[in-house]
């Protein structure tokens, strides 16, 4: 693994050191980032820097792209998915979902959203309407399946979401059925999936990013004595660069080498949940 480039994310309007804690990344090589902390999305040009943003009315948390020119955005202390139009550098805002928590970790496939909540915690499954098709809450017996599920990531047949207090990332169909889970990750936070059904998940505690197979099962350490390790995310479409970002303002490229493959991953910034 080796550093290739550091890339600041702080613009003249940011009145406070930046919180990243939501990523992902277009197929144009551009970084859209939820700044918790001065609450814009920026989008940035991975090979010039060049940095442009959307203020929002409130934090932004996590992020995903629904299509070819749209994010959506979760805003929990209003209880709100903010869609947002992306074209070249330019954002601007769209409609937007008004949902029942404080929302969370989201994640798109194919026109479906995958978004957990606190308070109380629980994993939706709607459509862009913000139509809820499957709320996930309790087992059989009655007990909360989560406690704190901050992040989540999804495939054609498979949701996996992390739960940093219980220790576990839960391993969900799309019918919202607990299909497995890989335990004793020590607050395990930022989730992103490979193109082979495995996974990336960032250990807050043990400073770690962890490779977990799609099963659950099988757990391999890839990077350790990461400061304050957050969201991670892998992009296939740039996968000659792996992008980690500092406790405050810089985002970092790696390269890692996973079974002969370059592969996208992206560990982000230190903060308070409650910003």
């Amino acid at each position: 693994m080796s550093t290739s480039r550091n890339i600041d994310v702080r613009t003249s309007s940011d009145k406070k050191k930046c919180w990243i804690n939501g990523i992902t990344v277009s197929p144009q090589n551009q970084l859209y980032v939820a700044d918790c902390n001065n609450s814009p999305i920026k989008v940035i040009d991975i090979k010039s820097g060049t940095i442009k943003q959307l203020q929002l009315e409130s934090f932004p948390w996590d992020i995903t792209i629904v299509n070819r020119d749209t994010l959506a955005v979760t805003l929990p202390q209003i209880k709100t998915i903010q869609f947002i139009s992306f074209s070249s550098n330019s954002l601007s805002l769209k409609n937007k979902l008004e949902v029942d928590g404080a929302c969370y970790g989201i994640s798109n496939h194919q026109g479906k959203l995958a978004v957990t909540f606190l308070s109380p915690a629980k994993l939706q499954i709607m459509d862009l309407k913000g139509v809820i098709k499957i709320t996930v809450e309790k087992d059989s017996n009655g007990d909360s399946i989560f406690s704190r599920p901050w992040y989540v990531t999804t495939n054609s047949h498979s949701i996996y979401v992390s739960d940093t207090d219980k220790k576990e990332v839960i391993w969900f169909n799309w019918q919202g059925e607990v299909i497995g889970r890989n335990v004793d990750i020590e607050s395990p936070r930022g989730i992103s999936l490979l193109d082979d059904g495995s996974f990336f998940v960032s250990g807050y505690l043990t400073k770690c990013i962890y490779r977990v197979s799609g099963h659950c099962k099988d757990r391999t350490t890839i990077l350790e004595n990461v400061e304050d390790p957050r969201a991670v995310f892998w992009c296939a479409e740039t996968s000659t660069d792996s992008i980690k970002s500092e406790r405050n303002n810089i985002i970092k490229i790696y390269e890692i080498v996973l079974n002969q493959a370059l592969v996208t991953n992206v560990d982000l910034t230190k903060h308070n949940y409650h910003c």
